[in-house]
Parts: structure tokens; C-alpha cells; sequence
């Protein structure tokens, strides 16, 4: 019931990404090439969230030693009275959003383009899992791809080739779990998966941010958020191993792309320096 209501809601979403992709395969006919054509045209239309949520998660470093005073100014004792805790906690509630706004801070922002690689990657998960859609006809399975226009060139391509997406020589309908492959032709499939969580850990470190000052000096803000970069490519190998690999070639090109806008960002968005350069400071001062 859950797949079939999951189903429905990204109908929309598979359509609209099926038709970017036969747009892009139209133009340049290699599956790989073309999801990444796909991922240059969501990465573009994605850029200011990705600059925004930049600019929060940098400002929320310079911020974190005030953050951090401002709680414990604010601690709970205990044996404190329910309504007196209560007060306690709205006001400091209140302050946080005061400097957030002062700041011009989003506090979700900067998780905001790490979220949304789980919808991306759920919508283009059935998006591909729609293209390599086969029907039984007079009991021959025969490839019948979803989302996608009859008559047009991916639509051909993908049932001429009865349902492979086959690109540099590996289908990219598989995955490193694919039952029934050798390990030679499961290796490849492995290699993307590691690019793909190597490209990510250093996407998420280009944030610029220095990392000499003593640990003990580090905020516990600061300290949560440094573990940031070390969960999500863990997480994001436990996935990336079952997904289609045509769902890692995305991710491989949508961090190399991020990777880029980064050091744009970081050289031309004034708010991104000024933070880095009071980072600087803060870091090397400590």
C-alpha cells in the first residue's frame, strides 16, 4: 500500500525527470552522459537553495561560540519549576531566532541540500526503475518503458536493447547487489559506489572551513557538525550499493558539479568569503 501511494506521488516527479532524460539522451544517445546532462539541468535549477544553505551553514559556524553562550546562559537546574522551565526554555527559543534572523540565518538551510539528495534520489531510483519496465506478451518478456514518450529516441533504445541501459560497457540498470554477477562484473559496479561516497566526503568538507584549532576548544555545536561529513557518506554507502548504478552516475556527477559551484562560490558570493574569512580568524586565533 505504501509503494502504491509512493507510487502515485512521484508519478509526476518520474515523468518530469523521464522527459529530461530523453531530452538529454536525444542529444547525446549514452545513457551515462545523458543522466549527467540530467543532473547539470536539477543542479542549475537547485543552485540557489545550494547557495543559501551554504551561506547558513557557515554563518552558524562563525555564530556557534555565541549560540553556545546564549544556552548556557539559558541552562535548565535542576528541581526547576515546570512554568519557570517552561519560560526559560521560550525565551531562549526566542533569542536563537532573533540572532538567526539577525544573521540572516536559515537554521534548516544548511541541511537543506543534503536532504534533498534523498527525493532525488528516490524519484530517480523509480524513474529508471520505470525505463527498465518489461510486460509479458504470449509469455516473452519484452521491455515496455514507462514515463517516457513512444517513438522517442530513449524509448527505442531502451526496448531494442530489451530493457539494458548499457553505457561503457555496464548496464546501468544494475547494481553492486544485482543477484547472479561475477565479481568481475560486480567490481565496476563497487568502483562507482566508492567514487560516488569519496566525491560526496569531499564535497562536504569544501565547505572551507579550517580544522586546527584544539579540540577542546571546539563548541559542542561545532563538534556535532563535524560529524556531519562522516555520517552521510556512511549512510550513502549502505544505498548506493542497492540503487541502480545509473542512480550513482547522478550522484558521482552531481558532487563533482556541487564541487564546482563551491569554489565559484567561495571566490565570488561576498557573504561566503566574509564567513570563511571570520572562521579563519576564530580558528586560527584558537
Amino acid at each position: 500500500m505504501f509503494a502504491s501511494v509512493l507510487g502515485q506521488f512521484g508519478h509526476p516527479f518520474y515523468v518530469a525527470f523521464a522527459w529530461i532524460l530523453s531530452g538529454t539522451y536525444a542529444l547525446i544517445p549514452n545513457y551515462a552522459l545523458a543522466i549527467a546532462l540530467l543532473t547539470l539541468v536539477v543542479m542549475v535549477a537547485l543552485y540557489p537553495i545550494t547557495q543559501r544553505g551554504m551561506r547558513s551553514a557557515l554563518k552558524m559556524r562563525v555564530l556557534a561560540p555565541e549560540i553556545e553562550e546564549l544556552r548556557a546562559e539559558h541552562t535548565l537546574q535542576p528541581g526547576l519549576p515546570h512554568s519557570h522551565r517552561k519560560d526559560l526554555q521560550q525565551r531562549q527559543q526566542a533569542e536563537l531566532m532573533e540572532l538567526y534572523k539577525e544573521n540572516d540565518i536559515s537554521p534548516a538551510g544548511g541541511c537543506l541540500p543534503i536532504v534533498l539528495q534523498f527525493p532525488i534520489l528516490i524519484v530517480l531510483y523509480g524513474t529508471i526503475r520505470g525505463l527498465v519496465h518489461q510486460t509479458v506478451v504470449q509469455g516473452v518478456h519484452v521491455a515496455d518503458p514507462l514515463y517516457v514518450g513512444h517513438g522517442t529516441k530513449l524509448f527505442n533504445a531502451i526496448a531494442a536493447a530489451h530493457g539494458h541501459l548499457v553505457a561503457f560497457g555496464l548496464n546501468l540498470a544494475d547494481s553492486a547487489r544485482t543477484p547472479g554477477l561475477e565479481w568481475a562484473t560486480r567490481s565496476p559496479f563497487i568502483a562507482l559506489v566508492l567514487v560516488a561516497v569519496a566525491l560526496a566526503y569531499v564535497q562536504m568538507r569544501r565547505t572551507g572551513i579550517p580544522h586546527a584549532r584544539p579540540a577542546a576548544a571546539i563548541s559542542p555545536v561545532q563538534r556535532v557538525q563535524s560529524f556531519v561529513p562522516l555520517l552521510v557518506p556512511l549512510v550513502l554507502t549502505v544505498v548506493y550499493l542497492s540503487v541502480p548504478s545509473g542512480v550513482i552516475v547522478y550522484f558521482i556527477a552531481s558532487s563533482l558539479i556541487r564541487i564546482l559551484q563551491q569554489a565559484v562560490m567561495h571566490r565570488r558570493d561576498p557573504q561566503i568569503r566574509t564567513s570563511l574569512e571570520k572562521l579563519h580568524t576564530q580558528f586560527g586565533s584558537g
